[in-house]
């Protein structure tokens, strides 16, 4: 007898635009999309360089009012390991 595997969920590939309308806009697909992938319902991936064109916008855009970053190395790298995206 062969033993039901889950079917792999739907896979979708996210570019740098796609990462930060998922993470600022709470209304775009994007933003559904991670909700879902935080449920397991989809996998998303995105290749590296789109963690760090997201790394250069949060070091070089959220500052605050003394110009300094908002987010340090070690809060970006946990942001990272927390989002239920696959970088490769």
């Amino acid at each position: 007898m062969k033993a039901d595997r889950p079917s792999k969920p739907p896979t979708y590939k996210f570019d740098a635009e796609q990462l930060i309308r998922a993470l600022f806009d709470a209304d775009s697909d994007e933003s559904v999309l991670l909700e879902l992938a935080a449920m397991n319902r989809v996998e998303l991936h995105a290749d590296g360089m789109v963690w760090n064109t997201f790394l250069w916008l949060m070091m070089n855009v959220m500052k605050d009012a003394s110009g300094s970053s908002i987010f340090n190395g070690a809060e970006l790298g946990k942001m990272k390991a927390e989002l239920p995206i696959f970088f490769h």
